[in-house]
């Protein structure tokens, strides 16, 4: 009888789109305007330049104000990772037993299985990558999840525009700390576009909004499906480490960044039957990815 193997590598398109999907398909790297950095291969420097008071009373004289100041943030991508184990009688509960009968003992696997499991653990990843681009923090200890790099709320509650008290958000409040937040946005960032700017929320305190709204008589806030604010997207995610932080800033601000042309980068389900003798199925999948806030001086980081 012959043994079936499942061995896929993905590779080229293929292998950018998951890569691309499992780091973006979070509810905050798939936010509009986001600055995306796709090959960064080890480091990139984001040059920050700043002008101001650079207008002087004529003379004769060259008299330089020395008015411009370059600095500059970093994104430096560290390798991350899934290894994923899936034992083959599992496999032929989960999966429809039309498609896994005819190969189950002489051919290869479909391969709508193969891409059915890197779906799931694409939109697995996604989701805890969701909550580390907010809360990583390199110098964590005893952590059992990659905290590699320094995530926005790290950087925000030592550079940012911080305020609040710690109160919890409420149906009665939400609107109150709202502004509270709002009133702290530099004027520098407020004279911007409206579309150009974004205020990260919890779900709870976007619900808290909508029922603060309700009880005024006010149907929705939600025009032409997006919640605002003043104007300004009011983005829900799952990231954020309270349910009560309220963050305002311009979107691309925040940057994200990755390679999707390293070697490092890698997708691969392997039929553990061809080497260890293992009834199992492996999956692997390798990527980099760091998070970086340019100008954080100019982001509200509000924990109501």
């Amino acid at each position: 009888m012959a043994t079936i193997s499942v061995t896929s590598t993905y590779c080229g398109d293929a292998l950018k789109k998951y890569i691309l999907a499992c780091i973006l398909g979070g509810e905050t790297l798939s936010t509009a305007g986001i600055s995306v950095q796709t090959n960064v291969k080890y480091k990139r420097k984001i040059k920050k330049l700043a002008v101001g008071n650079i207008v002087a009373c004529g003379s004769c004289d060259f008299t330089p104000t020395s008015g411009v100041t370059i600095s500059e943030a970093v994104l430096e991508p560290c390798e991350m990772k899934i290894n994923e184990e899936i034992c083959f009688e599992d496999l032929y509960q989960l999966w429809d037993s039309a498609d896994m009968a005819a190969g189950l003992h002489n051919e290869n696997l479909p391969q709508s299985l193969v891409d059915a499991l890197t779906e799931s653990y694409t939109k697995e990843a996604a989701q805890e990558i969701e909550k580390a681009i907010w809360q990583n923090d390199s110098t964590a200890t005893g952590t059992t999840y990659c905290a590699c790099f320094d995530g926005y709320e790290k950087v925000l509650a030592a550079y940012g525009i911080t305020g609040g008290t710690g109160a919890t958000v409420t149906v009665s409040n939400v609107v109150t700390l709202l502004n509270e937040a709002y009133a702290l946005v530099p004027a520098c960032v407020l004279a911007k576009p409206k579309n150009e700017l974004v205020i990260f929320v919890s779900h709870k305190t976007l619900a808290m909004y909508e029922m603060n709204l309700a009880t005024q008589g006010v149907n929705t806030s939600i025009q032409a499906g997006v919640p605002t604010l003043y104007g300004i997207e009011m983005k829900a995610i799952s990231g954020l480490s309270d349910d009560d932080i309220i963050v305002i800033g311009a979107r691309d601000n925040f940057y994200v960044g990755t390679d999707l042309e390293s070697d490092f980068n890698e997708i691969k389900t392997i039929d553990m039957r061809n080497t260890t003798g293992d009834e199992s199925v492996r999956f692997i999948m390798k990527w980099k990815l760091d998070v970086a806030i340019a100008y954080p001086e100019e982001v509200v980081y509000y924990n109501a």
